[in-house]
């Protein structure tokens, strides 16, 4: 999240009713391209502009060894400026002698085909501009992650292997946790919150609702009431157990001051982005939450008392729902994944989700992944990303495949042979 979102909430705020009008509709907006000029890193030349409604830049070392890397990058907000953003190992990158292209997206919001579609766009402009690459590489962060699963079933026969870090790797199911985690709210709180004005954050029920009701009734990270312990419990178990630093990532702000606890309260019930205006795509029908034992709920009343919400008929059946990057797991080349513990933002069940997904797929060798035990959303260090390109390069080169571990079961004390440095404060850390 970033200053665009900012922007345009200060908009509703002061009554500009039309911005709300479009949010479900960002392929209609008047977007602009921010100027894409930069100046390249020492020993390395650099091509910008702009073309197919997105701007770009390109960044090729003078020691190019012929490899490329397309950078997709992660939701931007709603607003009406698109702008390219560094790959975060950019300097390492030229280093290894690896040019990179990375796009603005022609639209902003959840736009994950849009991004998809673009990058490829880019990448034939390269060949083009440049030359044609003797291998081409994905990078996606948080929602870029959701583009690079798109984009590996899109176009299986383009790229030659992929990284994504704390990805949404699978598309609408992120989107279903959301509501999840506001049904589950609702009904410990005994509390209907009524429609959300934006698709993100509402000040407005974070000024009424939230203050009035659910911080009462429920508390807050370090200070719940039983029925706030209630909801740890279920949010806890949704996604994906006991694990390093969960509740510090719920109590890091998100935008505007506001933590992703009490920001998780007010999503809206049918996702940062619609095929179809005012249609309803996200679903927790067949959902089954759980609790644990002793905070004076069973699992039968909590799942006889939660709402259910269905998607409309058909709205999430492929290929309609590209938008969202519905992943069928049927990858065709190496995929390395990094995954903070603690992401409040993108949780880790989506690895164990999306993993059991590549299984079914029959393409479980090609995927590794590995946790990284911290707090924040996309929070890694250098060496944690460096390390894991050049051990996915080395892969994609014919290397022996690398070492991950399972995140669909115990995640209680994962990674630690991948976290540098381990926090001062980490469980059990030094």
């Amino acid at each position: 999240m970033n200053k665009r979102l900012s922007v345009l909430l200060a908009a509703v705020s002061l009554g500009l009713s039309g911005c709300v009008v479009l949010l479900d509709n960002p392929g209609a907006w008047a977007y602009r391209v921010a100027n894409p000029r930069f100046t390249p890193l020492p020993g390395a030349r650099a091509l910008y502009g702009t073309r197919s409604g997105y701007g770009y830049q390109i960044e090729i070392p003078a020691n190019w060894n012929g490899g490329l890397v397309m950078y997709a990058h992660g939701f931007e907000g709603f607003g009406l400026r698109l702008e390219e953003l560094f790959p975060p190992i950019r300097a390492h990158l030229l280093r290894r002698g690896y040019a990179w292209a990375a796009s603005s997206y022609s639209v902003n919001g959840w736009a994950v085909r849009q991004g998809a579609d673009d990058l490829n766009d880019l990448r034939q402009f390269f060949a083009r501009q440049v030359g044609t690459p003797t291998r081409t590489l994905l990078y996606g962060r948080s929602m870029g992650g959701n583009i690079v699963t798109d984009s590996l079933e899109t176009y299986p026969n383009v790229y030659q292997g992929a990284l994504a870090e704390c990805g949404a790797l699978v598309g609408l199911e992120l989107f279903d946790y959301f509501l999840s985690y506001r049904l589950v709210g609702e009904y410990l709180t005994g509390q209907n919150f009524g429609p959300m004005l934006l698709p993100v954050l509402d000040p407005r029920f974070l000024a009424t609702t939230y203050r009035e009701v659910v911080r009462p009734r429920l508390g807050e990270p370090g200070n719940y009431t039983a029925r706030g312990r209630q909801f740890d419990s279920v949010q806890k178990l949704l996604t994906g157990g006991p694990r390093p630093f969960r509740q510090e990532g719920l109590k890091l702000v998100f935008e505007l001051g506001t933590r992703y606890y009490e920001a998780g309260f007010s999503t809206r019930y049918r996702g940062v982005a619609n095929l179809v205006p005012g249609t309803q795509v996200t679903t927790n029908v067949g959902t089954v939450y759980h609790i644990d034992p002793g905070l004076g709920l069973d699992e039968a009343t909590l799942n006889r008392g939660i709402q259910r919400i269905a998607a409309a008929p058909g709205v999430r059946d492929l290929p309609r729902p590209a938008i969202y990057g519905i992943p069928t797991g049927n990858i065709g080349v190496p995929l390395l994944t990094l995954h903070t513990t603690g992401d409040p933002f993108v949780p880790i069940f989506v690895e164990a989700n999306y993993r059991r997904r590549v299984e079914a797929a029959g393409k479980g060798d090609l995927l590794v992944q590995r946790a990284i035990r911290r707090p924040g959303h996309c929070q890694f260090s250098p060496a944690e990303q460096e390390r894991a390109f050049d051990d996915l390069t080395a892969w994609v080169g014919g290397g022996p495949r690398p070492e991950g571990e399972d995140l669909t079961g115990d995640l209680v004390d994962v990674g630690r042979a991948f976290t540098t440095p381990l926090l001062p404060d980490d469980p059990g850390g030094l």
